[in-house]
């Protein structure tokens, strides 16, 4: 773990939120901010816990058909110190699976590209989940307001459906083999392509090996009906768990919204995190901001302070839990070399 790197991503995503804050009204932020009830906060962490928790299992349920994957405390501090790395780097969402299947296979008996691959179904299964709760929240919240003419809920509803559509596509790419026929014709290139600089010998079969390892990985779990249909449960309440904190930061600033208003918000402003800032700082608060003062009707200093004690309960808790468990793994592991 490259600490300065992540200290340096960490600073600039305060300075981002602090400046979103600023924008919209400092003193007004920080007034809802303080005077948000204990009470709902806690129950805000809450769930935000259970729902971090829910994302563990579910990784642990894809890594079942991987041989000699981590269990018990070796699982928990591979899984901690990934989500502290997919946290806390910038890119974190990107560099975060490569990370966590090193993690796992440094603390196993398995291969990395197995790992990879569990590690990729479960964010496939994460991005779907949010979709579906989407979608979901939004048919519920149409239904109890009749607000299907609204322009904000029209454009709801068609990127949640455009959303879903492509998370088809990528499905239907994968159980086809077009992307691991790609993969291993590219990967056959760069192979042949090595192989004729001198010095470096025959690599022929390296890089293919483990693509086909990665995609026997995933056809394993896609063939296992049953851990399918596991896996999108724990993730569809994962998400609901996702978005309870918003709801119990709204309630926490007096503000009473329908429940299916959150499914809606909460997995929508999760896209917000493209930016390359630790955790999509300063993209979802914007993101959620803005939903719900176009949904909720509330201000945007309400709106942003909503947003800062969702991120608060939930993003930079995660974050503080997941640095504990990865400083406690590079301890042990400094112990263990030592050793």
């Amino acid at each position: 773990m490259r600490w300065r790197r992540a200290v340096g991503g960490l600073t600039i995503a305060v300075v981002v939120v602090a400046l979103l804050m600023y924008s919209v009204g400092w003193s007004e932020v920080v007034a809802n901010v303080r005077t948000a009830h204990p009470v709902a906060l806690t129950l805000a962490v809450v769930a935000g816990f259970v729902m971090l928790a829910l994302r563990g299992l579910l990784l642990r349920r894809l890594l079942e058909p991987v041989s000699g994957s981590a269990r018990g405390i070796a699982f928990g501090s591979a899984f901690l110190s990934g989500y502290f790395a997919r946290s806390a780097l910038p890119w974190g969402r990107s560099t975060g699976t490569p990370i966590t299947a090193y993690l796992l296979s440094a603390n196993s008996d398995s291969e990395f590209e197995d790992n990879l691959a569990a590690v990729a179904a479960t964010e496939g299964f994460n991005v779907l989940g949010s979709l579906i709760v989407a979608v979901f929240g939004f048919v519920a919240y149409a239904a109890m307001t009749g607000a299907t003419a609204n322009p904000v809920t029209r454009s709801i509803a068609v990127a949640g459906g455009g959303g879903l559509v492509v998370a088809g596509v990528i499905v239907v790419v994968f159980h086809q083999g077009v992307a691991r026929t790609v993969s291993l014709h590219v990967a056959q290139t760069l192979e042949a392509a090595v192989g004729r600089v001198p010095r470096l010998g025959d690599v022929r079969g390296t890089l293919t090996g483990r693509i086909e390892g990665f995609f026997a990985t995933l056809e394993t779990i896609q063939a296992s009906r049953r851990t399918l249909a596991v896996a999108f449960g724990i993730t569809t309440v994962g998400w609901v768990f996702n978005a309870l904190p918003l709801y119990f930061s709204l309630l926490a600033l007096g503000v009473d919204v329908p429940l299916a208003l959150v499914l809606v918000c909460a997995p929508l402003a999760s896209f917000g995190g493209v930016v390359p800032l630790p955790g999509g700082s300063g993209g979802i608060e914007v993101v959620l901001a803005s939903l719900l003062v176009a949904t909720a009707g509330v201000s945007g200093g309400v709106a942003t302070a909503a947003a800062i004690l969702y991120r608060l309960t939930t993003y930079w808790t995660h974050l503080a839990i997941a640095g504990c468990g990865a400083a406690a793994a590079s301890v042990a592991g400094t112990q263990r070399v030592r050793t």
